[in-house]
C-alpha cells in the first residue's frame, strides 16, 4: 500500500528527534556516526541535517582523524551548546531561587533573593528584573524559556494548591511572564523537577540506571516526585506525590487534644513546622535551621526528641511509600541531613529496622539537595523546546561549587 502523508511526516518527525537525540547525548560526533547509529541512510540523514542545521542546533567542532578504510577527515559535531539560555527559578516560602543554564544545562550563573513578606506583584517584579540585566548571555538566541518551581500542586500550567504565596491560585504566572517575555514559561511541582533531576542528570551513587524511583522532598513542607518507566508520573490533577497532605493516625499531639483538625505529616515533620515546634518549645519566637541543628549536635534534650520524632516519622513514611509504589530507590533530599550528615546513618538505620529485607533501598541526595529542583527545570524546559518528552537526554553535570554550600 502506499505510505500516508500522514505516516511519511511521523516517520520523518521520529527520525528527526532521533538524530537530535543522538547529537544532544554526544560528547562529539559526525554525520556518519549519527546515520549508523539511527540505523538510517546517509541520503535520509543528510536531508534531516540540514533542517537541524537550519534550526541552529548543530556546533562544529573541527575535523576528526581519518578512519581505517580511509576517506575524507569527517566533520565533527555536537548539539549547539551556545543555542540559548533558560532560567529556572524555585519559589520558596522565604527565597526565590535561580539559575542560568544553556539548553543542554551547564550552569552559567546561580543565586537567590528573599521574598519574605512580599506580595504577588513584587515577586514577579524580581523575576523580570533579574531576567533583564542578563542579556544574551553570549548565546545564539538569548533567553529561549522559563521554569518556575510551585511548592504546592500544578495543573494546566496554573498553581491549583500551594500553603504560602496562596495568591498563585488566583494569578496566571505563567501567561504574565509569558507575555512580558515572549518565551515559553513552564510551571512544576518542586518534588517533581527534582524528579526529573535525578532522571535526566543521573546525579546518584548507582551504576544503574533507575526507570522507576521516588525523590521525596523535605523542605517547607513534604513531597515526592514519582517516575514511572521513565516518565514523570503527575496523577489525577497534577496532585500525585503530595505525601506530605497524609493524615497521622495517631501521635502524642493528637492524643493530648493539642490539634483541633486533622494533622497532615507536613503539619509536623516539614522543616517550617519542626524550626517552629522547637522555638515554640524555647519560647522562642523562631529558631533557624542552623540553630536547631547545633542545638542537636550540642545534646539540647528538645531538639534530640523533636529530631528522634522526625527520623522516625519520615522513615515510616517512606517505607510505606515503598509499600504503595514498589519503586526500584527512594532518594531524600533534606537540608537538615545536607547540613547534618551524622543524621544521614541514623535515618538509614531506623529505615533498615522497620523491615531489614526492604528491596527499596535508600538513598541521601546530598549533592543536588539545592540544585535538583533548579537544574530539574532546566531539564523540563529544554524537553518541551525540542519536544523530546519520551526520549532519553542525558544533560550536562556540574562538579558542586562551594556557592551551593552557603544557600539557604
Amino acid at each position: 500500500r502506499m505510505v500516508s502523508k500522514v505516516d511519511q511526516d511521523a516517520m520523518r518527525d521520529t527520525n528527526r528527534k532521533l538524530m537530535l537525540q543522538a547529537l544532544f547525548n554526544a560528547q562529539q560526533t559526525s554525520r556518519s556516526e549519527i546515520a549508523e547509529q539511527i540505523a538510517l541512510h546517509k541520503s535520509t540523514v543528510t536531508t534531516i541535517y540540514r533542517n537541524v542545521e537550519a534550526d541552529g542546533y548543530i556546533e562544529e567542532l573541527g575535523e576528526g582523524t581519518v578512519s581505517k578504510a580511509g576517506g575524507r577527515k569527517p566533520k565533527l559535531i555536537r548539539f549547539n551548546r551556545h543555542y540559548g539560555y533558560i532560567v529556572s527559578f524555585d519559589l520558596g516560602r522565604n527565597h526565590l531561587r535561580y539559575l542560568v543554564a544553556r539548553i543542554t544545562g551547564e550552569v552559567i550563573s546561580r543565586g537567590q533573593m528573599t521574598v519574605f513578606g512580599m506580595r504577588y506583584a513584587d515577586y514577579k517584579r524580581a523575576m523580570l528584573s533579574y531576567i533583564a540585566q542578563l542579556g544574551d548571555m553570549q548565546t545564539d538566541h538569548g533567553l529561549i524559556g522559563i521554569g518556575v518551581a510551585i511548592h504546592g500542586v500544578v495543573e494546566d500550567n496554573k498553581v491549583r494548591y500551594t500553603p504560602f504565596h496562596t495568591e498563585l491560585v488566583n494569578e496566571d504566572l505563567a501567561k504574565d511572564l509569558e507575555e512580558a517575555l515572549h518565551v515559553p514559561v513552564i510551571l512544576e511541582n518542586e518534588a517533581n523537577l527534582a524528579a526529573v533531576y535525578l532522571r535526566d542528570y543521573h546525579d546518584y551513587d548507582s551504576d544503574e540506571i533507575f526507570q522507576n524511583f521516588t525523590v521525596v522532598n523535605i523542605h517547607n513542607g513534604i513531597g515526592a516526585g514519582i517516575i514511572q518507566n521513565g516518565r514523570l508520573f503527575r496523577g489525577l490533577h497534577g496532585e500525585a506525590g503530595e505525601i506530605g497532605r497524609q493524615v497521622v493516625l495517631n501521635n502524642d499531639q493528637l492524643a493530648k487534644g493539642d490539634f483541633d483538625d486533622t494533622i497532615h505529616i507536613e503539619d509536623l515533620y516539614a522543616e517550617d513546622a519542626m524550626l517552629s515546634r522547637l522555638a515554640s518549645l524555647k519560647g522562642q519566637e523562631e529558631i533557624t535551621r542552623e540553630d536547631f541543628l547545633s542545638l542537636y549536635m550540642g545534646g539540647d534534650a528538645d531538639a534530640k526528641s523533636l529530631i528522634d520524632e522526625w527520623v522516625h516519622a519520615i522513615c515510616r513514611t517512606i517505607y510505606n511509600l515503598a509499600q504503595y509504589a514498589a519503586p526500584e530507590a527512594v532518594f531524600v533530599h533534606s537540608r537538615f541531613i545536607a547540613g547534618t550528615p551524622e543524621l544521614l546513618d541514623y535515618l538509614l538505620e531506623t529505615y533498615r529496622k522497620i523491615e531489614p529485607e526492604s528491596e527499596t533501598p535508600l538513598y541521601f541526595a546530598k549533592k543536588s539537595v539545592n540544585r535538583a529542583t533548579l537544574s530539574g527545570g532546566v531539564a523540563l524546559v529544554t524537553r518541551t523546546l525540542l519536544d523530546m518528552m519520551g526520549y532519553e537526554l542525558n544533560f550536562a553535570l556540574e562538579e558542586e561549587d562551594a556557592a551551593e554550600s552557603n544557600w539557604l
